[in-house]
């Protein structure tokens, strides 16, 4: 045995609570695994209810990102399953993650678990945060399973990809040929509900080209998106650049009845129709909630990909639906 080694065993034999707690949590961490992909809440919801008001007035006191929220114009039927969608990823979806809480916790307009990158449920501690909040993984058997349990479930299908091309000053939409957020909710009969983050993409200034060149490399060798950005105060850092944000629900797109396989056409025709949605949802705010310059050019839309090739593909575990 090491020396390092024998000093850091003496140094923990010294502090029997220490160890205690972190033998706890160790055991705790691994019962809780399963509330990742499992389709009920986790922990006691004024605990979950009180965390998001916690994580939502850091974000507009402290981090001076006030917020203003527009609900859909056609009401959501309580306990009426569906597909929220929101956009765009951003840097790091801090706004989303910050922000938005809030809504799945208290029902407004819904109760939905969103799907988050596996990867996240590996850091401790943020696992329970995001597990409280209701975040599921995003992995394919984990949405079917929530959906098969009649929950309303959350994605974002730019996951990584769009991610890695984030933009301050531009906004972007990026999708899977392989549609698979549409596969989902039409296999589920579950309508398309749209929600756009204005101020998402702002929240960091991205470095340019060479900023997106880093974070492919950085990709393609260590496997985690790790965007670079500057912060507040021009400092390499994840605390946002102050800036207002603005969510805006957009109204739902119906999928027709369950449909297990459906066709490349049918899953096209749906696709088009909550593009016209989210455009027009979009095109109504993207004056009043972005910064003229980027308002100005506009939602660009990117695709990543294949498209399916037949009636059903089977749908890899990621993070881009």
């Amino acid at each position: 045995m090491t020396s390092s080694a024998t000093l850091l065993l003496e140094a923990l034999a010294r502090r029997p609570a220490l160890v205690g707690a972190l033998s706890l949590y160790a055991c705790f961490y691994v019962a809780a695994g399963r509330a990742i992909t499992r389709p009920a809440p986790f922990g006691p919801r004024w605990l979950a209810a009180l965390v998001a008001r916690l994580l939502t007035w850091v974000m507009r006191v402290v981090a001076r990102c006030p917020l203003t929220c527009e609900l859909p114009v056609e009401t959501i039927p309580p306990g009426k399953q569906h597909v929220v969608v929101w956009h765009p990823h951003g840097s790091y979806t801090a706004m989303c993650f910050m922000h938005c809480a809030q809504f799945t916790v208290q029902a407004s307009p819904l109760t939905w678990y969103p799907g988050v990158a596996p990867l996240l449920f590996r850091l401790p501690l943020f696992r329970e945060l995001l597990l409280l909040v209701n975040a599921r993984s995003v992995a394919a058997r984990s949405l079917e399973g929530l959906c098969a349990a009649g929950l309303s479930v959350g994605v974002q299908p730019g996951g990584i990809p769009e991610q890695l091309v984030a933009d301050h000053t531009r906004e972007l939409a990026v999708f899977s040929r392989r549609l698979g957020f549409v596969r989902l909710a039409m296999r589920h009969g579950m309508p398309l509900l749209p929600v756009y983050i204005f101020g998402e993409s702002q929240a960091y200034t991205t470095l340019g080209d060479g900023g997106r060149a880093l974070s492919a490399w950085c990709f393609k060798w260590l496997g985690a998106p790790l965007v670079p950005v500057l912060g507040r105060f021009a400092l390499p850092w994840l605390v946002p650049v102050p800036t207002s944000v603005h969510v805006r629900w957009g109204n739902p797109v119906l999928t027709g009845p369950r449909n297990e396989n459906p066709t490349l056409e049918q899953v096209e025709a749906v696709f088009e129709a909550y593009l016209a949605e989210l455009r027009r949802v979009f095109d109504a705010h993207k004056d009043a909630c972005l910064p003229p310059e980027v308002a100005a050019r506009g939602l660009a839309v990117r695709f990543t990909g294949k498209p399916a090739a037949g009636p059903r593909q089977p749908e890899a575990p990621q993070a881009n639906l």
